[in-house]
């Protein structure tokens, strides 16, 4: 809900995505609930009949009950600069009233697009959105209600593929999300590690489910766990398999077994670079490499430390057998 106050004591209110989320978060962002394709509300709200909701979304339903996962927000913002002239109605910022909301539309387009991808660093999962909806209204002081908006915007379809969908199976489960993707941010402004690298390594993360191809989405993974953990100046093969290990293991039994996994990884990617061609590659080894991404930055996240810090604590950690 956007509350703009004018110079001449005109008020208005504009009402932004009016419908209530089933439960509260304590956080005031984006939240992530579960929904339902049987739910009347939903399928009016977004002008589709029963059977025309159930078409487009067959594909993002998380089980056979015909549930989904629906991002929702609701917000106020106090303005202090309207204006309103008689011939002109409401301008904000020299802006016609229509003008500023396709700003603030856009605006919340772009910040939409980072919470979803910061969905998909939450866990492994294939979340998408189809569609945004965003209902607008605009109250006067009396309680008029006029000029309404209405906007359906389509997100293109960038996950492809049958992907292991968002598990919303409880409320601390989608309180977790909801929490994750508030704290989080993925610019990473507070980090003592190298921020930049951070950010790309995320957006690499998540090439790994948009990329068009298999070897593309295997390599960009890949790229990521090297532009974090090597600092190029020794063998890369060892170097990145005996750091990822050490990082992520806690005993000498799951370091063999990170070791062994990255180094059959970092043989497929010498493969592709010298040779162009990644023998025996599934999807399966692009999961792999991005969970390993994943649990890399977050664990750089939980030490907070630097770069270098953490290569030189690395290299003087060891398992005694």
């Amino acid at each position: 809900m956007y509350e703009i106050n004018n110079r001449n004591e005109h008020k208005i209110h504009i009402i932004w995505c009016r419908r209530k989320c089933n439960w509260k978060s304590k956080y005031w962002d984006y939240e992530v609930i579960k929904d339902s394709l049987t739910n009347e509300m939903l399928w009016k709200e977004f002008d589709y009949t029963t059977f025309g909701l159930r078409r487009i979304y067959e594909t993002a339903k998380l089980n056979d009950e015909l549930d989904v996962a629906v991002l929702k927000k609701s917000k106020t913002i106090i303005i202090e600069d309207a204006e309103y002239t008689e011939d002109e109605g409401y301008k904000i910022k020299g802006k016609n009233l229509e003008d500023y909301i396709y700003k603030l539309e856009n605006l919340e387009m772009q910040y939409i697009d980072k919470k979803m991808r910061l969905i998909r660093l939450s866990q492994e999962n294939g979340f998408n959105i189809k569609e945004i909806l965003i209902n607008t209204s605009i109250i006067d002081q009396t309680g008029r209600e006029f000029l309404p908006f209405n906007s359906k915007i389509p997100f293109p379809d960038r996950i492809i593929g049958n992907l292991k969908k968002l598990d919303l199976d409880s409320k601390e489960k989608i309180e977790k999300i909801n929490t994750f993707i508030v704290i989080n941010d993925l610019e990473f402004p507070d980090s003592k590690f190298n921020s930049k690298l951070l950010s790309t390594a995320c957006f690499l993360y998540d090439q790994t489910y948009t990329a068009t191809l298999l070897t593309l989405k295997f390599m960009v993974g890949v790229i990521g766990l090297e532009s974090l953990l090597v600092d190029g100046k020794t063998e890369l093969s060892y170097r990145l398999s005996r750091n990822c290990a050490m990082l992520l293991s806690s005993n000498a039994e799951e370091y063999y077994d990170i070791f062994s996994k990255m180094k059959k990884i970092y043989d497929k990617r010498s493969a592709y670079v010298h040779n162009g061609i990644i023998k025996n590659l599934d999807e399966q080894d692009v999961v792999c490499v991005r969970n390993i991404l994943r649990e890399v930055i977050f664990k750089i996240l939980e030490l907070n430390i630097s770069q270098q810090e953490l290569i030189k604590k690395l290299d003087l950690k060891g398992y005694v057998e």
